[in-house]
């Protein structure tokens, strides 16, 4: 029965070494994170129909090159301009860029973790974002800004391990292009950008180039390329801080409550970041454990994982200190990206050949079910982006005055404008344009104050796939003051 169990075990072993040496050439890593985003271009394009929340705001944004879009940073809707002079407004551009910047921050984390480990291990490692609900889920099926700033965040730990490896003029005048490319992604940016300066200032292994004269340059670069927009922010207050509110920041009650409540949201939002990894790790753990090995973290390693540690002490001084009882992980991407990474290849090499082995094949059935989650989520019943607007929008417009200008918010005017791009369409956000104005909502929500009620009128049609669902639009003319 053991010399069963023994050649049995042999057989297992040599099978993953051969499944494993396919996975050991950095081109094989490359091709793979290019082909699966894609197919995952080649996805929206077939699921088309209309466009998502953040697809129909960035449409909207990207129309024009403007200092500042309301409370969204500036620098994805100039990239989206730009992509958008080559492949016209519409889906191929909107994915284009998402899964363009996806593919770059794969990439790059891939690149940099090579600098210390084989391709299969960096492979691996990078194949842990998988896990990570908010990058593998959310990013494809919602997200923009949060998207660049995961890019972001990435490029400027890449660029500080570089400095810490070789420091070079290159890399410090680099180093400033890229904080100041975060620094117009997204606000949170800001936090994990703080928190890999402690990583590297709290070792003396790696706070040599923070002392060095040229990271004046660093500093004067990215002041220079943020001064503009942020002049903006100054002058526009109200609208660049409009989603405050989303923090839920309060000073009722008692302080200490009030820090326990945010605290806790906060360790269960990090918690829920990496709990499926957490849970297919420490599975493969328990069963592979025997034929792994333990290994010492590296240098690279020490400065992921303390760079996730001042992510979160940042994150808990920031809480208490504001007050705020609300934090949703997805805030948390640009800040807790590198936790899958670091637990991954910390406990990769405590699962042996074979424990690996199936973490590739677990993730690779990920992969595909993703893939079909999105389908199903782009064209199912009432889905956003099976919103019946090439119905509906041309019946609106139909019955509208070719000089009235359409107001509505984010997702109707982006879908509007997305159907019908040669009519004057604006979002909610900032002032009225002059001249006549329709409104245009959803039926079922509160009508806008400056309508006459008489004047409303409806149009309805069913959802791509589901005909047991309608969508119904309201609209009327501006007729009073709001």
């Amino acid at each position: 029965m053991t010399h069963f169990q023994t050649g049995s075990h042999d057989s297992q072993v040599t099978a993953s070494r051969a499944g494993l040496r396919l996975l050991a050439a950095d081109r094989f890593w490359l091709w793979l994170f290019t082909g699966y985003f894609l197919l995952h271009i080649a996805l929206r394009l077939a699921s088309g129909g209309a466009l998502g929340l953040d697809e129909a705001e960035i449409l909207l944004d990207a129309r024009q090159l403007d200092w500042g879009y309301g409370p969204q940073l500036p620098l994805y809707a100039w990239l989206q301009w730009a992509v958008f002079q080559i492949t016209g407004p519409g889906i191929l551009g909107l994915s284009v860029l998402k899964n363009g910047l996806l593919l770059a921050t794969v990439c790059t984390l891939y690149l940099t973790i090579r600098t210390r480990q084989a391709p299969l291990m960096a492979g691996l490692a990078v194949l842990s974002l998988l896990t990570l609900y908010q990058f593998s889920w959310e990013s494809q099926r919602a997200l923009t800004h949060t998207v660049l700033a995961n890019l972001c965040s990435v490029l400027s730990f890449a660029v500080i391990w570089r400095l810490i490896r070789a420091p070079s003029t290159g890399g410090y005048v680099l180093l400033g292009v890229v904080i100041a490319a975060g620094g117009l992604s997204k606000y949170n940016y800001a936090i994990a950008l703080l928190a890999m300066v402690l990583a590297a200032v709290s070792d003396p292994e790696t706070r040599k180039p923070f002392f060095s004269a040229r990271l004046m340059l660093t500093v004067g670069i990215a002041a220079l390329l943020l001064t503009p927009p942020m002049l903006w922010i100054l002058n526009n207050r109200d609208l660049a801080f409009a989603s405050a509110h989303k923090f839920d920041i309060t000073n009722e009650g008692p302080a200490a409550l009030i820090a326990a409540q945010g605290i806790a949201e906060l360790a269960v939002a990090a918690l829920s970041f990496v709990a499926l990894l957490l849970v297919v790790l420490g599975l493969l753990w328990l069963i592979y454990r025997r034929q792994g090995a333990e290994m010492a973290a590296d240098d690279l390693q020490h400065f992921m994982l303390r760079t996730v540690f001042w992510a979160l002490v940042l994150l808990a001084a920031i809480v208490i200190a504001s007050g705020s009882t609300n934090v949703k992980d997805r805030w948390l991407q640009p800040i807790l990206i590198f936790a899958g990474p670091a637990i991954a290849l910390w406990l990769l090499p405590r699962i042996g050949e074979v424990g690996m082995l199936r973490f590739a094949q677990f993730s690779a059935l990920l992969a595909g079910l993703i893939g079909i989650a999105m389908l199903h989520h782009n064209l199912s019943g009432d889905a956003k982006r099976a919103a019946p607007f090439a119905t509906l929008t041309p019946e609106v417009l139909g019955q509208t005055p070719a000089e009235s200008a359409i107001v509505a918010h984010n997702w109707l005017a982006g879908n509007m404008v997305y159907f019908a791009p040669d009519r004057t369409i604006y979002n909610e956000r900032g002032m009225l344009p002059s001249g006549p104005i329709l409104r245009v909502w959803e039926a079922d929500r509160k009508a806008p104050k400056d309508i006459d009620p008489a004047n409303v009128m409806t149009v309805t049609a069913p959802y791509r796939f589901d005909d047991s669902k309608v969508m119904s639009l309201s609209f009327a003319p501006v007729t009073k003051e709001p």
